[in-house]
Protein backbone atom coordinates (compact mmCIF):
# COMPACT_ATOMS: atom_id res chain seq x y z
CA UNK A 1 0.00 0.00 0.00
CA UNK A 2 1.20 3.49 -0.79
CA UNK A 3 2.96 5.04 2.18
CA UNK A 4 0.75 8.09 2.23
CA UNK A 5 -2.36 6.02 2.96
CA UNK A 6 -1.10 3.58 5.60
CA UNK A 7 -2.71 5.52 8.45
CA UNK A 8 -5.74 7.72 8.95
CA UNK A 9 -3.37 10.49 10.05
CA UNK A 10 -1.71 10.52 6.65
CA UNK A 11 -5.11 10.51 5.02
CA UNK A 12 -6.10 13.65 6.93
CA UNK A 13 -2.81 15.32 5.99
CA UNK A 14 -3.48 14.59 2.32
CA UNK A 15 -7.00 16.04 2.63
CA UNK A 16 -5.61 19.22 4.21
CA UNK A 17 -2.98 19.64 1.50
CA UNK A 18 -5.45 19.00 -1.32
CA UNK A 19 -7.88 21.52 0.17
CA UNK A 20 -5.15 24.16 0.47
CA UNK A 21 -4.01 23.57 -3.11
CA UNK A 22 -7.59 23.73 -4.39
CA UNK A 23 -8.54 26.98 -2.63
CA UNK A 24 -5.26 28.65 -3.62
CA UNK A 25 -5.90 27.54 -7.19
CA UNK A 26 -9.34 29.19 -7.14
CA UNK A 27 -7.88 32.46 -5.85
CA UNK A 28 -4.94 32.44 -8.26
CA UNK A 29 -7.10 31.75 -11.30
CA UNK A 30 -9.53 34.48 -10.24
CA UNK A 31 -6.64 36.92 -10.46
CA UNK A 32 -5.26 35.48 -13.69
CA UNK A 33 -8.57 35.61 -15.55
CA UNK A 34 -8.44 39.41 -15.62
CA UNK A 35 -5.51 39.36 -18.04
CA UNK A 36 -7.55 37.45 -20.61
CA UNK A 37 -10.63 39.57 -20.04
CA UNK A 38 -9.02 43.00 -20.53
CA UNK A 39 -5.45 42.47 -21.76
CA UNK A 40 -6.01 42.59 -25.52
CA UNK A 41 -8.60 45.37 -25.31
CA UNK A 42 -6.34 47.57 -23.17
CA UNK A 43 -3.39 46.96 -25.49
CA UNK A 44 -5.39 48.04 -28.52
CA UNK A 45 -6.67 51.08 -26.64
CA UNK A 46 -3.20 52.22 -25.53
CA UNK A 47 -1.38 51.54 -28.82
CA UNK A 48 -4.19 52.45 -31.20
CA UNK A 49 -3.82 49.26 -33.27
CA UNK A 50 -4.98 45.64 -33.09
CA UNK A 51 -1.60 44.36 -34.24
CA UNK A 52 -0.16 44.44 -30.73
CA UNK A 53 -3.30 43.11 -29.05
CA UNK A 54 -1.80 39.70 -28.37
CA UNK A 55 1.41 41.05 -26.84
CA UNK A 56 0.24 41.48 -23.19
CA UNK A 57 -0.92 37.89 -22.97
CA UNK A 58 2.21 36.79 -24.83
CA UNK A 59 4.39 38.61 -22.30
CA UNK A 60 2.39 37.07 -19.47
CA UNK A 61 2.88 33.63 -21.01
CA UNK A 62 6.58 34.40 -21.38
CA UNK A 63 6.73 35.30 -17.69
CA UNK A 64 5.00 32.00 -16.93
CA UNK A 65 7.51 30.12 -19.05
CA UNK A 66 10.66 31.80 -17.79
CA UNK A 67 9.60 31.39 -14.16
CA UNK A 68 8.85 27.67 -14.54
CA UNK A 69 12.43 26.43 -14.45
CA UNK A 70 13.69 28.64 -11.55
CA UNK A 71 10.60 27.93 -9.43
CA UNK A 72 10.89 24.22 -10.15
CA UNK A 73 14.56 24.25 -9.17
CA UNK A 74 13.64 26.06 -5.96
CA UNK A 75 11.01 23.38 -5.29
CA UNK A 76 13.59 20.67 -5.95
CA UNK A 77 15.80 22.13 -3.22
CA UNK A 78 13.31 23.57 -0.75
CA UNK A 79 9.93 21.96 -1.54
CA UNK A 80 6.69 22.91 -3.24
CA UNK A 81 5.54 25.49 -0.66
CA UNK A 82 8.31 28.10 -1.11
CA UNK A 83 8.11 27.93 -4.89
CA UNK A 84 4.32 28.25 -5.08
CA UNK A 85 4.22 31.09 -2.53
CA UNK A 86 6.98 33.04 -4.29
CA UNK A 87 5.15 32.79 -7.61
CA UNK A 88 1.93 34.18 -6.16
CA UNK A 89 3.81 36.90 -4.30
CA UNK A 90 5.58 38.16 -7.43
CA UNK A 91 2.24 38.19 -9.25
CA UNK A 92 0.84 40.61 -6.67
CA UNK A 93 3.59 43.05 -7.65
CA UNK A 94 2.83 42.39 -11.32
CA UNK A 95 -0.85 43.15 -10.85
CA UNK A 96 0.02 46.48 -9.20
CA UNK A 97 2.35 47.40 -12.07
CA UNK A 98 -0.27 46.37 -14.63
CA UNK A 99 -2.80 48.60 -12.90
CA UNK A 100 -0.38 51.54 -12.94
CA UNK A 101 0.51 50.93 -16.58
CA UNK A 102 -3.10 51.05 -17.69
CA UNK A 103 -3.85 54.02 -15.45
CA UNK A 104 -1.06 56.16 -16.96
CA UNK A 105 -1.43 54.59 -20.43
CA UNK A 106 2.14 53.30 -20.47
CA UNK A 107 2.38 50.19 -22.64
CA UNK A 108 5.91 49.23 -21.43
CA UNK A 109 4.87 49.49 -17.78
CA UNK A 110 1.77 47.42 -18.48
CA UNK A 111 3.92 44.76 -20.17
CA UNK A 112 6.33 44.68 -17.23
CA UNK A 113 3.39 44.06 -14.95
CA UNK A 114 2.05 41.35 -17.25
CA UNK A 115 5.42 39.56 -17.17
CA UNK A 116 5.24 39.30 -13.36
CA UNK A 117 1.50 38.69 -13.63
CA UNK A 118 2.24 35.53 -15.57
CA UNK A 119 4.30 34.04 -12.75
CA UNK A 120 1.07 33.32 -10.85
CA UNK A 121 0.12 31.04 -13.69
CA UNK A 122 3.40 29.20 -13.07
CA UNK A 123 2.32 28.53 -9.50
CA UNK A 124 -1.15 27.48 -10.59
CA UNK A 125 0.33 25.09 -13.15
CA UNK A 126 2.94 23.57 -10.83
CA UNK A 127 0.31 23.04 -8.12
CA UNK A 128 -1.06 20.06 -10.05
CA UNK A 129 2.21 18.24 -9.53
CA UNK A 130 2.00 18.90 -5.79
CA UNK A 131 -1.34 17.09 -5.85
CA UNK A 132 0.29 14.16 -7.64
CA UNK A 133 3.02 14.08 -4.98
CA UNK A 134 0.47 13.14 -2.31
CA UNK A 135 -1.51 10.66 -4.43
CA UNK A 136 -1.13 7.01 -5.34
CA UNK A 137 -0.17 6.27 -8.97
CA UNK A 138 -3.65 5.06 -9.92
CA UNK A 139 -5.19 8.28 -8.53
CA UNK A 140 -2.80 10.85 -9.96
CA UNK A 141 -5.00 11.82 -12.88
CA UNK A 142 -7.97 12.49 -10.63
CA UNK A 143 -5.86 14.40 -8.09
CA UNK A 144 -4.45 16.63 -10.81
CA UNK A 145 -7.91 17.06 -12.30
CA UNK A 146 -9.36 18.22 -8.98
CA UNK A 147 -6.69 20.90 -8.52
CA UNK A 148 -6.80 22.08 -12.13
CA UNK A 149 -10.59 22.09 -11.79
CA UNK A 150 -10.26 24.75 -9.11
CA UNK A 151 -9.29 27.12 -11.89
CA UNK A 152 -12.76 26.72 -13.40
CA UNK A 153 -14.38 28.40 -10.43
CA UNK A 154 -11.82 31.20 -10.33
CA UNK A 155 -11.99 31.76 -14.07
CA UNK A 156 -15.75 32.22 -13.88
CA UNK A 157 -15.60 34.41 -10.77
CA UNK A 158 -12.83 36.74 -11.99
CA UNK A 159 -14.39 38.44 -15.02
CA UNK A 160 -17.66 38.86 -13.15
CA UNK A 161 -15.92 40.81 -10.39
CA UNK A 162 -14.91 43.57 -12.79
CA UNK A 163 -18.04 45.58 -11.94
CA UNK A 164 -17.43 45.60 -8.18
CA UNK A 165 -13.75 46.28 -8.82
CA UNK A 166 -14.63 49.35 -10.86
CA UNK A 167 -16.89 50.56 -8.05
CA UNK A 168 -14.08 50.11 -5.52
CA UNK A 169 -11.63 51.73 -7.93
CA UNK A 170 -13.80 54.84 -8.16
CA UNK A 171 -13.69 55.15 -4.38
CA UNK A 172 -9.89 54.89 -4.51
CA UNK A 173 -9.59 57.35 -7.42
CA UNK A 174 -8.33 54.60 -9.73
CA UNK A 175 -9.34 54.94 -13.41
CA UNK A 176 -12.11 52.57 -14.50
CA UNK A 177 -9.87 51.00 -17.14
CA UNK A 178 -7.32 49.98 -14.50
CA UNK A 179 -9.71 48.96 -11.71
CA UNK A 180 -10.17 45.30 -12.82
CA UNK A 181 -6.57 44.64 -11.75
CA UNK A 182 -7.71 45.08 -8.13
CA UNK A 183 -9.26 41.62 -8.48
CA UNK A 184 -5.84 40.23 -9.36
CA UNK A 185 -4.11 41.92 -6.41
CA UNK A 186 -6.60 40.37 -3.99
CA UNK A 187 -6.68 36.93 -5.60
CA UNK A 188 -2.93 36.50 -5.77
CA UNK A 189 -2.41 37.86 -2.28
CA UNK A 190 -4.85 35.41 -0.72
CA UNK A 191 -3.33 32.49 -2.68
CA UNK A 192 0.16 33.36 -1.41
CA UNK A 193 -1.04 33.64 2.19
CA UNK A 194 -2.90 30.32 2.10
CA UNK A 195 0.12 28.54 0.63
CA UNK A 196 2.52 29.86 3.26
CA UNK A 197 0.25 29.10 6.18
CA UNK A 198 -1.39 25.79 5.30
CA UNK A 199 0.67 23.84 2.73
CA UNK A 200 2.40 21.93 5.52
CA UNK A 201 3.99 19.37 5.49
CA UNK A 202 5.47 19.92 2.06
CA UNK A 203 3.98 17.62 -0.64
CA UNK A 204 7.30 16.89 -2.38
CA UNK A 205 8.94 15.99 0.92
CA UNK A 206 6.09 13.55 1.58
CA UNK A 207 6.53 11.95 -1.85
CA UNK A 208 10.25 11.47 -1.35
CA UNK A 209 9.70 10.07 2.13
CA UNK A 210 7.08 7.66 0.78
CA UNK A 211 9.46 6.46 -1.90
CA UNK A 212 12.24 5.96 0.65
CA UNK A 213 9.89 3.94 2.88
CA UNK A 214 8.79 1.81 -0.07
CA UNK A 215 12.40 1.17 -1.09
CA UNK A 216 13.39 0.26 2.46
CA UNK A 217 10.40 -2.03 2.83
CA UNK A 218 11.26 -3.86 -0.37
CA UNK A 219 14.86 -4.29 0.71
CA UNK A 220 16.28 -2.80 -2.49
CA UNK A 221 18.69 0.10 -2.97
CA UNK A 222 17.28 3.51 -3.76
CA UNK A 223 17.61 4.43 -7.42
CA UNK A 224 19.39 7.62 -8.38
CA UNK A 225 17.76 10.17 -10.63
CA UNK A 226 18.49 9.58 -14.29
CA UNK A 227 20.50 11.99 -16.38
CA UNK A 228 18.41 14.49 -18.34
CA UNK A 229 19.35 12.84 -21.62
CA UNK A 230 18.07 9.48 -20.41
CA UNK A 231 14.85 11.04 -19.20
CA UNK A 232 14.26 12.80 -22.53
CA UNK A 233 14.87 9.52 -24.34
CA UNK A 234 11.87 7.99 -22.53
CA UNK A 235 8.99 7.70 -25.03
CA UNK A 236 6.47 8.66 -22.36
CA UNK A 237 8.33 11.90 -21.64
CA UNK A 238 8.56 12.73 -25.36
CA UNK A 239 4.84 12.20 -25.89
CA UNK A 240 3.93 14.18 -22.78
CA UNK A 241 6.14 17.14 -23.76
CA UNK A 242 4.76 17.20 -27.31
CA UNK A 243 1.19 17.05 -26.05
CA UNK A 244 1.61 19.81 -23.48
CA UNK A 245 3.54 22.15 -25.79
CA UNK A 246 1.46 21.88 -28.95
CA UNK A 247 -1.93 21.96 -27.24
CA UNK A 248 -0.84 25.07 -25.34
CA UNK A 249 0.31 26.80 -28.52
CA UNK A 250 -2.94 26.08 -30.34
CA UNK A 251 -5.21 26.98 -27.45
CA UNK A 252 -3.46 30.28 -26.70
CA UNK A 253 -2.99 31.35 -30.33
CA UNK A 254 -6.65 30.83 -31.21
CA UNK A 255 -8.25 32.29 -28.08
CA UNK A 256 -6.01 35.07 -26.72
CA UNK A 257 -7.30 37.56 -29.29
CA UNK A 258 -10.89 36.29 -29.33
CA UNK A 259 -12.15 39.10 -27.03
CA UNK A 260 -10.74 41.65 -29.46
CA UNK A 261 -12.27 39.83 -32.45
CA UNK A 262 -15.69 39.78 -30.77
CA UNK A 263 -15.26 43.46 -29.85
CA UNK A 264 -14.47 44.36 -33.46
CA UNK A 265 -17.54 42.45 -34.63
CA UNK A 266 -19.73 44.70 -32.50
CA UNK A 267 -20.40 42.40 -29.55
CA UNK A 268 -20.95 43.98 -26.15
CA UNK A 269 -18.63 43.88 -23.17
CA UNK A 270 -21.12 41.59 -21.47
CA UNK A 271 -20.96 39.11 -24.34
CA UNK A 272 -17.17 39.23 -24.28
CA UNK A 273 -17.19 38.58 -20.54
CA UNK A 274 -19.39 35.52 -21.06
CA UNK A 275 -17.08 34.29 -23.83
CA UNK A 276 -14.00 34.62 -21.63
CA UNK A 277 -15.72 33.00 -18.64
CA UNK A 278 -16.98 30.04 -20.66
CA UNK A 279 -13.65 29.51 -22.40
CA UNK A 280 -11.78 29.56 -19.11
CA UNK A 281 -14.48 27.41 -17.55
CA UNK A 282 -14.09 24.93 -20.40
CA UNK A 283 -10.36 24.88 -19.79
CA UNK A 284 -10.85 23.72 -16.22
CA UNK A 285 -14.39 22.52 -15.48
CA UNK A 286 -13.76 19.19 -17.19
CA UNK A 287 -10.61 18.56 -15.15
CA UNK A 288 -12.05 16.01 -12.69
CA UNK A 289 -13.59 14.10 -15.60
CA UNK A 290 -10.35 14.34 -17.59
CA UNK A 291 -8.44 12.96 -14.63
CA UNK A 292 -10.90 10.11 -14.12
CA UNK A 293 -10.84 9.21 -17.82
CA UNK A 294 -7.05 9.30 -17.79
CA UNK A 295 -6.90 6.92 -14.82
CA UNK A 296 -9.67 4.68 -16.14
CA UNK A 297 -8.83 4.36 -19.85
CA UNK A 298 -5.17 5.38 -19.96
CA UNK A 299 -3.26 8.52 -20.85
CA UNK A 300 -2.95 7.98 -24.62
CA UNK A 301 -6.67 7.64 -25.50
CA UNK A 302 -7.45 10.82 -23.58
CA UNK A 303 -4.63 12.69 -25.35
CA UNK A 304 -6.17 11.64 -28.68
CA UNK A 305 -9.64 12.73 -27.53
CA UNK A 306 -8.27 16.14 -26.56
CA UNK A 307 -6.66 16.62 -29.96
CA UNK A 308 -9.89 15.72 -31.77
CA UNK A 309 -11.86 18.11 -29.57
CA UNK A 310 -9.42 20.95 -30.31
CA UNK A 311 -9.71 20.38 -34.06
CA UNK A 312 -13.52 20.45 -33.90
CA UNK A 313 -13.50 23.57 -31.69
CA UNK A 314 -11.24 25.70 -33.88
CA UNK A 315 -13.15 24.62 -36.99
CA UNK A 316 -16.45 25.65 -35.39
CA UNK A 317 -15.19 29.06 -34.23
CA UNK A 318 -13.22 29.78 -37.40
CA UNK A 319 -16.02 28.97 -39.84
CA UNK A 320 -18.75 30.83 -37.92
CA UNK A 321 -19.75 34.31 -39.17
CA UNK A 322 -18.47 37.16 -37.02
CA UNK A 323 -22.00 38.07 -35.96
CA UNK A 324 -22.69 34.52 -34.70
CA UNK A 325 -21.49 35.24 -31.20
CA UNK A 326 -23.16 32.20 -29.64
CA UNK A 327 -21.49 29.80 -32.09
CA UNK A 328 -18.09 31.36 -31.55
CA UNK A 329 -18.56 31.17 -27.78
CA UNK A 330 -19.42 27.45 -28.03
CA UNK A 331 -16.25 26.96 -30.08
CA UNK A 332 -14.20 28.77 -27.43
CA UNK A 333 -15.73 26.62 -24.68
CA UNK A 334 -14.94 23.39 -26.54
CA UNK A 335 -11.44 24.71 -27.26
CA UNK A 336 -10.91 24.89 -23.51
CA UNK A 337 -12.29 21.39 -22.95
CA UNK A 338 -10.02 19.90 -25.62
CA UNK A 339 -7.01 21.62 -24.11
CA UNK A 340 -7.95 20.30 -20.68
CA UNK A 341 -8.14 16.69 -21.86
CA UNK A 342 -4.67 16.97 -23.37
CA UNK A 343 -3.26 18.93 -20.42
CA UNK A 344 -4.40 16.63 -17.62
CA UNK A 345 -3.56 13.38 -19.42
CA UNK A 346 -0.22 14.72 -20.65
CA UNK A 347 0.70 15.89 -17.14
CA UNK A 348 -0.25 12.52 -15.67
CA UNK A 349 1.79 10.68 -18.32
CA UNK A 350 4.82 12.84 -17.54
CA UNK A 351 4.53 12.22 -13.80
CA UNK A 352 4.16 8.47 -14.42
CA UNK A 353 7.49 8.49 -16.23
CA UNK A 354 9.42 10.20 -13.40
CA UNK A 355 10.59 9.17 -9.95
CA UNK A 356 10.10 11.67 -7.07
CA UNK A 357 13.79 12.57 -7.33
CA UNK A 358 13.32 13.54 -10.99
CA UNK A 359 9.94 15.23 -10.88
CA UNK A 360 10.41 18.85 -9.86
CA UNK A 361 13.13 19.75 -12.37
CA UNK A 362 11.66 17.89 -15.35
CA UNK A 363 8.14 19.11 -14.60
CA UNK A 364 9.55 22.64 -14.52
CA UNK A 365 11.20 22.05 -17.89
CA UNK A 366 7.89 20.82 -19.29
CA UNK A 367 6.09 23.94 -18.09
CA UNK A 368 8.93 26.09 -19.44
CA UNK A 369 8.44 24.60 -22.91
CA UNK A 370 4.68 24.87 -22.59
CA UNK A 371 4.92 28.51 -21.51
CA UNK A 372 7.26 29.42 -24.36
CA UNK A 373 4.87 27.85 -26.83
CA UNK A 374 2.05 29.82 -25.23
CA UNK A 375 3.99 33.08 -25.51
CA UNK A 376 4.83 32.44 -29.15
CA UNK A 377 1.26 31.38 -29.83
CA UNK A 378 -0.23 34.52 -28.33
CA UNK A 379 2.07 36.85 -30.28
CA UNK A 380 1.53 34.86 -33.47
CA UNK A 381 -2.23 34.85 -32.88
CA UNK A 382 -2.34 38.65 -32.77
CA UNK A 383 -0.22 38.95 -35.90
CA UNK A 384 -2.25 36.40 -37.86
CA UNK A 385 -5.53 38.00 -36.74
CA UNK A 386 -4.33 41.44 -37.80
CA UNK A 387 -3.05 40.30 -41.21
CA UNK A 388 -5.19 37.37 -42.34
CA UNK A 389 -8.17 37.26 -39.97
CA UNK A 390 -9.85 34.97 -37.47
CA UNK A 391 -10.70 32.14 -39.89
CA UNK A 392 -7.08 31.65 -41.01
CA UNK A 393 -5.91 31.81 -37.39
CA UNK A 394 -8.17 28.89 -36.47
CA UNK A 395 -7.22 26.95 -39.61
CA UNK A 396 -3.55 27.15 -38.61
CA UNK A 397 -4.49 25.89 -35.16
CA UNK A 398 -6.33 22.89 -36.58
CA UNK A 399 -3.36 21.90 -38.70
CA UNK A 400 -0.96 22.08 -35.76
CA UNK A 401 -3.14 19.85 -33.58
CA UNK A 402 -2.70 17.03 -36.09
CA UNK A 403 0.78 16.54 -34.56
CA UNK A 404 -0.24 15.30 -31.08
CA UNK A 405 -3.20 13.47 -32.61
CA UNK A 406 -0.87 11.50 -34.86
CA UNK A 407 1.46 10.81 -31.94
CA UNK A 408 -1.36 9.53 -29.77
CA UNK A 409 -2.88 7.33 -32.47
CA UNK A 410 0.19 6.03 -34.26
CA UNK A 411 2.94 5.96 -31.65
CA UNK A 412 1.66 3.76 -28.87
CA UNK A 413 4.69 2.21 -27.17
CA UNK A 414 4.35 -0.40 -24.49
CA UNK A 415 4.48 1.89 -21.49
CA UNK A 416 6.49 0.71 -18.51
CA UNK A 417 4.73 0.43 -15.15
CA UNK A 418 4.32 3.78 -13.44
CA UNK A 419 6.71 4.85 -10.72
CA UNK A 420 5.27 4.94 -7.25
Amino acid sequence: MHALTTTSSRGSVRAKLMTTLFVAQVCGSTGHSISLAVGSIMAASITGTNTWSGVPIAVGALGTALASWPLARLMDRAGRRPGLALGYGLAVAGAVLGLLGVAVRSFPLMLLGMALFGIASTSNLLARYAAADVSRPEQRGRAMGIIVGGSALGSIIGPNLMGPAMTLGSLLAIPATASPFLVSVAGYGIAALLTVLFLRPDPLALARRAEAEAVAGAGRPAGAARALGAILADARVQIALATLSISQFVMISTTSTSPLYLHDQGHTVGTIGIAVSLHLGGMYVASPLSGWLSDRFGRMPVIAAGALMLIFAVALAGLAPGQAGATIIVGLFLNGVGWNLAFVSGSALLTDALSPAERASVQGLADLLMGLMGAIGSAAGGMILGIWGFAILNAVGALLVLGPLAIALLRRPALAPVNG
